[in-house]
C-alpha cells in the first residue's frame, strides 16, 4: 500500500473521498509516486509483471543473503555482522514474507491504475519504508534510478542498488523485532507455583537488585526525582500506566537530546544513533516492559495500581520479574507495606523515600452551587461523558468562559491537546472525568467535584479515598518555572461537601494483596498437562476452580473478565479450532472492551481475528470499517447538538477500532499491513474529533440547548 503524509490534510477536504475506497487509494498512490520526479537518460517503458519484479528482487536479496552469511556489512550496518546466523536467517524469512505481501498488494492496486510512469521521490531511495519497496523496485527495474546517484554510491548495477535499499529495510525490520521481542528463557526449568510468583522469574532472582520506593501525594515530585536517575543511566525502561504518559516522558527526553525509544501496544518508535544502534533507554506502558532483558534502571510509576483487579498483575510482574540493577517504584504510601511483604519472598531489601506535597492544598468550606460562580482555572469533575459534554454546553451558555473537556473515550492525543489549551489560557475552565488523575500536567487552581459518586460498571458507588485524593491533588501544580502555587478543592453541590472533605483528610488504606495472573508461557504448559485435548476456555475455567481452594496469602487472581469475554467470543464464532493457543492468549489482551461494545465493533473485531486464522493480509482500508463520508466532511454549524454528539460517538468508535488494528499490526505485522496509513488515519480521526468539539460550543450556544434551568422566583 502506498500513502503519503503530505496528502492527508487535503483528503478530508476532498469530496471524492466519499465516492469509493478504491479511487481514494489510487489517487494517493499516484499523488505520492508523481512527487519530485527524477529524470534519467533512458528507461524501460513497459512495467514489469509481478513475477518479473519478484525475480529481479530475488537477485538483490541473494546479494543481501551473501553479506549476512559472510558478515561483510560496512557503515552504518556493522551491527548486522554480530547477528547469529540462524537468527539472521529466521529474521530474513519474516522480512521476505512481509516484502512479498507488499508486492502482492501493490500489484492488486496497480491493475486499477491508469498508464503512466510511476516514479519515486529521491528521499525514498535514501530513507525507504517497507510499504514503498515494490514501487522502488519497479522504478529501479525500469531504469528510473538516477545513474549519477548510483555512480556516487559506487553501486555496480541496478541489483546492487536495490540490494542496498533492501539492506536498509531489513535493518529496520530487525530493529522493530529487537525492541518488541526480548529472548524468552528456557521454560523447562520454570517453577509455576501459583502461590509463589516470585519463583516465576529465575533471572531476577539471580540478581542483587537495589529497590527504591518514592512515595508521596500528588504534586510531590516523586516521579520527577526518579526520572533524574533514569536520564543518567546507560540502559533502562520507564513503565507508565497510560500510553499518553509514556509518550510524554518520551517527548521530554527527546527534547533534552536524550535518546529514548517509545514502546506501547499500538506503536514502537526506535531512537537511533549515528551508527544505527537502538537507544538503550525506553519509555512505554507497563504491559510492554521487557521482563527478560537486563538493564541498569527501571522506573515503575503508579505502583498502587498493583492492587487493581484488572491490570494489577502487570505491576506485580514488574516488581518481581524485571531484571534491573535499580528498580524505582513511584506512587502512594499505601503500597509500601505490600511491597515489603512481596520482597520478603525474594530476599531483597527496600529503601523508602518519602516526599511532601510542593504547594499548599486547601479544602474550601463552601460549595460552588452555581455555574456562574465558576472561575478561570477551575476544573469541574464529573463521571460520565454525557454529563461532561452537557456541563460544557451549560457553562458556555450561561457564562463567557471557554470550556475544554477531558474524558476516557477521548483519544489520548485529544486529551493532551485539550489540556495544553487549558494550560495556555485558550480555555478558561476544564470539565473532566477522573482521567485527569493520571498522566496529564494541568495548571488547575481549583478542583470542583460535580458529584461524589460514580458508576463502576455494575452499580453507582461512592468515590474511594484514593480516587478523591488523586483527583483533588491535581489542584495547584508545582512547576520549576513558576514554583509552588496553592490549590483548592470543593464541590458543586453542598450535599457532597462533607464526604469529599472527609476523604481528603483520610489517609489511604494500606493495600493488602497484589494482583497476579500467570504468564502466557504458563498456559502452554498447563494445557498440555491434560490427558484429553483441552481448549483455552476449558483450561481457564478449570484453573479458576482449582485455585479458589488455595490460600494465596499476599496475592489475588486477576479479574479475567475482559480476557474471558474475548475467549468466549473466539469459541462462539468457531475460531478457536483455527487459532493456536498462543494466538488466542495474545488476542485475549486486545485493548477493546468487548463486553459492553456495540455489535458493529464486535463484528469488526471478529473480522480481525478471522484474518489471523486465515493468514490473510489486510490493510486498514481493506477492512471497510471506516466512516469515510464522516472523515471527509467539514464540521458544520448547521448540525444540531444531537447530530454533533452522534458524530463524536462514531468518530470515537472508529478511533478505538483503528487502535485495535495498530495493536494487532505490532503482533502480526505480515497480516495487518501498512500500519503507517493506520497511524495517519488515527491522526485524521483525532483532528475531526477536535473540530466537532469546537463546533459543539458554537451550536449549543446558538440553540441554547443544555442551558441551565432557571429557578422559579416567589412573588413578593
Amino acid at each position: 500500500m502506498i500513502y503519503t503524509r503530505a496528502l492527508w490534510p487535503d483528503i478530508r477536504r476532498c469530496h471524492s473521498i466519499c465516492l469509493s475506497l478504491s479511487k481514494w487509494k489510487i489517487a494517493e498512490s499516484n499523488a505520492f509516486l508523481c512527487r519530485r520526479i527524477l529524470s534519467t537518460s533512458t528507461h524501460i517503458s513497459t512495467k514489469p509483471t509481478l513475477t518479473q519484479l519478484k525475480e529481479f528482487t530475488n537477485s538483490s536479496l541473494d546479494l543481501l543473503r551473501k553479506k549476512l552469511d559472510t558478515q561483510r556489512f560496512g557503515f552504518p550496518y556493522q551491527t548486522l555482522n554480530s547477528l547469529n546466523k540462524a537468527k539472521a536467517a529466521e529474521l530474513m524469512d519474516t522480512f521476505e514474507q512481509k516484502l512479498w505481501t507488499a508486492y502482492d498488494d501493490f500489484f492488486n492496486e496497480s491493475k486499477q491504475v491508469s498508464d503512466g510512469d510511476q516514479r519515486v521521490s529521491i528521499t525514498q531511495y535514501f530513507k525507504p519504508r517497507p510499504e514503498y519497496a515494490p514501487a522502488i523496485a519497479q522504478s529501479i527495474y525500469m531504469g528510473l534510478y538516477p545513474k549519477d546517484l548510483r555512480d556516487q554510491l559506487g553501486q555496480e548495477s541496478e541489483e546492487v542498488a536495490l540490494s542496498d535499499i533492501l539492506t536498509e529495510l531489513y535493518h529496520q525490520h530487525i530493529l522493530q523485532c529487537e525492541i518488541l521481542h526480548a529472548a524468552i528463557p528456557n521454560q523447562v526449568d520454570m517453577n509455576w507455583d501459583i502461590s509463589r510468583p516470585s519463583d516465576w522469574y529465575p533471572g531476577a532472582r539471580k540478581m542483587k537488585r537495589k529497590i527504591i520506593m518514592h512515595v508521596g501525594p500528588t504534586n510531590s515530585g516523586k516521579t520527577y526525582n526518579s526520572l533524574q536517575a533514569f536520564a543518567k543511566a546507560k540502559s533502562g525502561y520507564y513503565a507508565g500506566p497510560l500510553r499518553l504518559l509514556a509518550r510524554e516522558i518520551y517527548e521530554k527526553f527527546q527534547s533534552q537530546n536524550i535518546s529514548c525509544n517509545l514502546i506501547t501496544g499500538e506503536e514502537v518508535i526506535p531512537s537511533l544513533d549515528a551508527f544505527g544502534n537502538v537507544a538503550e533507554l525506553s519509555s512505554g506502558t507497563i504491559e510492554m516492559i521487557p521482563l527478560h532483558k537486563k538493564m541498569d534502571i527501571c522506573i515503575v510509576d503508579e505502583i498502587q495500581m498493583i492492587a487493581d483487579p484488572t491490570r494489577g498483575s502487570a505491576w506485580t510482574n514488574a516488581v518481581l520479574g524485571v531484571q534491573a540493577k535499580e528498580l524505582h517504584l513511584c506512587g502512594e504510601e499505601s503500597a509500601v507495606k505490600l511491597i515489603e511483604k512481596l520482597l520478603e519472598t525474594t530476599g531483597e531489601e527496600l529503601e523508602v523515600k518519602r516526599y511532601k506535597r510542593m504547594g499548599k492544598l486547601t479544602m474550601l468550606p463552601d460549595s460552588v452551587d452555581k455555574l456562574t460562580s465558576l472561575q478561570k482555572g477551575d476544573c469541574l469533575v464529573a463521571f460520565s461523558k454525557r454529563k461532561i459534554l452537557e456541563l460544557k454546553c451549560q457553562i458556555e451558555n450561561s457564562t463567557s468562559l471557554k470550556v475544554g473537556v477531558i474524558y476516557g473515550a477521548l483519544p489520548p492525543e485529544i486529551r493532551s491537546q485539550e489540556s495544553s489549551k487549558f494550560n495556555s489560557g485558550e480555555y478558561d475552565v476544564l470539565v473532566a472525568s477522573d482521567a485527569i488523575g493520571m498522566g496529564l500536567n494541568l495548571k488547575i487552581k481549583r478542583i470542583v467535584f460535580w458529584t461524589s459518586q460514580k458508576f463502576d460498571g455494575k452499580e453507582t458507588v461512592d468515590l474511594s479515598v484514593s480516587n478523591v485524593k488523586q483527583i483533588g491533588g491535581r489542584a495547584g501544580r508545582f512547576t520549576l518555572k513558576e514554583g509552588e502555587s496553592e490549590g483548592f478543592v470543593t464541590t458543586f453541590h453542598r450535599k457532597d461537601l462533607a464526604f469529599i472533605a472527609k476523604s481528603m483528610r483520610m489517609p489511604n488504606a494500606d493495600l493488602d494483596k497484589a494482583c497476579i495472573w500467570p504468564t502466557n508461557e504458563f498456559w502452554s504448559g498447563y494445557l498440555s498437562s491434560f490427558r484429553e485435548p483441552t481448549s483455552l476456555k476449558q483450561g481457564v475455567d478449570h484453573f479458576y476452580k482449582l485455585i479458589k481452594e488455595e490460600d494465596l496469602k499476599d496475592f489475588f487472581l486477576s479479574d479475567f473478565e475482559h480476557q474471558t469475554t474475548v475467549i468466549d467470543l473466539i469459541c462462539s464464532s468457531g475460531l478457536d479450532s483455527r487459532l493456536t493457543i498462543e494466538d488466542q492468549l495474545k488476542l485475549a489482551q486486545v485493548p477493546a472492551n468487548l463486553k459492553n461494545a456495540e455489535p458493529e465493533v464486535i463484528e469488526q473485531t471478529l473480522r480481525f481475528f478471522d484474518c489471523i486464522a486465515m493468514s490473510t493480509s489486510k490493510s486498514v482500508l481493506d477492512l471497510n470499517f471506516l466512516y469515510i463520508t464522516m472523515l471527509g466532511a467539514e464540521p458544520s454549524v448547521q448540525n444540531t447538538t444531537t447530530q454533533i454528539l452522534s458524530i463524536l460517538e462514531q468518530l470515537e468508535k472508529n478511533h478505538k477500532v483503528v487502535l485495535v488494528f495498530m495493536w494487532l499490526a505490532q503482533r502480526w505485522p505480515t497480516i495487518f499491513v501498512d500500519k503507517e496509513s493506520a497511524g495517519e488515519i488515527k491522526t485524521l480521526i483525532e483532528k475531526r474529533i477536535d473540530e466537532e468539539l469546537a463546533c459543539l460550543r458554537i451550536v449549543a450556544k446558538k440553540e441554547g440547548k443544555f442551558a441551565p434551568k432557571k429557578k422559579n422566583r416567589r412573588m413578593r
